[in-house]
């Protein structure tokens, strides 16, 4: 069973301890010392005791050998040189003649005396390899065993992997079993010399490795993510370790991952990340994926002024009681939140709609926006001009018009303006009412009746503030002044109807006037220009002898006006002279 037991390193690779159960090295059987004849030729353990014998006839009496010369190395005796012994006989017979054989040449018994065991080289192919804290190999390890001997000949070979007992090596053997592996091997030669058992340790990988990624920094909705967001790939490998981690965007070339991967590059929109890793025997992670949207467009913020409002030449008016409203929308990851500032004041968030300040002059609101990923909108800008007066109305009577006794009297003609002002936004409507009627626009107007009056008037301006309602009361006077006349003296009499009055008579006029009194009085006599009647100019009618002549017809003509100029008429007939009959 593995134990990881390291961390990874900075740049993905791992070093792993692992603590695996295995077959113990398995106990060598034991293999007998021996003579070995092959191709004629005689092999024996090199620590093996001799002890000769002849024959005279093969097949024949056997006869021990012995040495009286060398009697304590000789029975027996053991071979001192590695490789081929001889026995000799000094010279050499002919078998056929029985004499020494010309020329003379020495008889040679080879005996090989092999006291070494063979050697055996282990060789590793078919797999790629990672040396660390030990060997790792990939997948198709192949071991492969090569033994030699120098004198009788290799046996065999023997191995043993991960099962605990030997096996006859026959051929390559593969090494396919995930971990810690123990590879024991050894040979013996045709004499039982055995090799010391040797051993190879080495890890065999054969999964790939695992790679996870984690989004730091800002996400909305578990894939929407800010261009300052990173990705952070994390990879672990339970043996040989991880080698490098790759990884690409859309399909752009791969990169290796040295660090925190940026998307900021990107462009705004839906991109999928590709990674995987690779360990130190090349096995290969197969790719993962995350798709996810890169929103890199901020908020679009717009605001509507909703009320009083009138835009101007240069600023935009409005009232004490408009209100403000902030929207925004998002092309992807929502709105998150809307600001706000009025005249560089605190910065607030927008929740509802809110008013410029109660002062008259230039105000400004700066807004923007962050939708879900921190995304900010640029600053906007809306300025405006808090209009929180109500406009001046003025009321003015035109002629003609008269003022008595804190009373002011017109008359029907008289023709009355109203003038307003306003400094700011400006006029946009003046209304009047008489006399409790309803309001009405203003234009200029008259007042027909007779009578007491009250006007009452106001001015809108163009934020709707109402100026509060004025009052201003009047008399119109229609009536014309009443004319009277007498003389100084009684008729004598009547003639054609008409009073007859002596020569030296004279006449008086007068006229009165019930509101604002009579300002002139005229006469003309018998079609005559019009005089005033004592004015300092002329002699009125009752001041002087006009009426000399006897028998006469006289007309007089009177015309008398008030102070606002409403005029009356009349004419008086009489004689001078002579009464009628009786």
């Amino acid at each position: 069973m593995l134990k990881n037991v390291l961390s990874k390193s900075l740049f993905g690779a791992f070093l792993i301890t692992t603590t695996i159960s295995q077959a113990q090295e398995p106990a060598q059987p034991t293999h007998e010392k021996r003579v070995y004849i092959n191709d004629g030729n005689t092999y024996v353990q090199k620590s093996l005791p001799l002890y000769f014998m002849f024959s005279t006839s093969k097949g024949g009496t056997q006869y021990p050998l012995t040495s009286k010369k060398s009697a304590g190395y000789a029975d027996p005796m053991y071979l001192d040189t590695e490789g081929v012994n001889y026995m000799r006989s000094k010279w050499a017979v002919d078998p056929a003649t029985g004499k020494p054989k010309v020329p003379q040449e020495e008889v040679l018994y080879e005996l090989y005396a092999d006291g070494l065991a063979p050697r055996t080289r282990l060789s590793y192919s078919g797999a790629n390899v990672w040396r660390s804290d030990r060997v790792y190999y990939g997948p198709g390890l192949v071991l492969t065993l090569k033994s030699t001997d120098g004198v009788s000949g290799v046996e065999n070979t023997y191995y043993s992997l991960g099962t605990g007992s030997w096996a006859t090596y026959s051929g390559d053997v593969n090494a396919g079993t995930e971990g810690e592996n123990a590879f024991y091997y050894y040979a013996n030669d045709n004499v039982g010399n055995a090799e010391k058992t040797k051993n190879s340790k080495f890890v065999v990988d054969l999964s790939s490795p695992n790679s996870n990624h984690s989004i730091v920094g800002i996400v909305h909705n578990g894939n929407i993510i800010a261009p300052s967001t990173t990705f952070d790939l994390s990879q672990d490998d339970n043996l040989s370790g991880v080698n490098r981690t790759m990884y690409s965007f859309d399909d752009r070339s791969e990169k290796r991952q040295s660090g925190s991967v940026g998307v900021s590059y990107l462009p705004d929109g839906e991109h999928t990340l590709y990674y995987y890793s690779v360990d130190n025997v090349k096995n290969t992670e197969s790719k993962k994926s995350f798709s996810f949207y890169l929103d890199k467009i901020a908020p679009e913020v717009s605001i509507s002024i909703n009320g009083d409002q009138h835009q101007g030449q240069k600023y935009l008016f409005v009232s004490n009681r408009t209100t403000v409203n902030l929207s925004a929308t998002d092309n992807k990851a929502g709105v998150n939140k809307i600001y706000y500032r009025i005249d560089g004041g605190e910065r607030m968030d927008f929740s509802s709609d809110f008013k410029y300040p109660d002062v008259k002059g230039v105000h400004t609101v700066k807004y923007d926006a962050t939708d879900n990923v921190q995304n900010l909108a640029a600053n906007k800008y809306k300025t405006v001009y808090v209009d929180n007066k109500a406009p001046q109305t003025g009321i003015t009577y035109g002629n003609p018009q008269f003022f008595h006794r804190d009373t002011l009297f017109v008359n029907k003609d008289t023709k009355i303006s109203l003038k307003s002002r306003d400094y700011e936004s400006g006029v946009k409507q003046i209304q009047y009412a008489v006399d409790g009627g309803g309001y009405q626009n203003y234009s200029q107007f008259t007042i027909p009746g007779e009578g007491y009056h009250t006007i009452k008037f106001k001015t809108t301006d163009n934020v709707n503030n109402v100026e509060d309602e004025k009052t201003s009361n009047v008399y119109v006077d229609n009536t014309a002044p009443d004319i009277y006349h007498n003389f100084s003296i009684n008729a004598l009499g009547t003639k054609n109807g008409a009073k007859v009055y002596p020569n030296y008579s004279r006449m008086y006029l007068g006229a009165t006037d019930d509101h604002v009194g009579t300002k002139s009085i005229m006469y003309s006599i018998n079609g005559g220009p019009l005089t005033a009647y004592s004015s300092a100019s002329t002699i009125d009618i009752s001041e002087r002898n006009r009426f000399l002549k006897k028998n006469v017809k006289y007309s007089v003509r009177v015309v008398a006006k008030d102070m606002l100029g409403n005029t009356s008429e009349e004419t008086f007939e009489f004689y001078i002279g002579l009464e009628d009959d009786k």
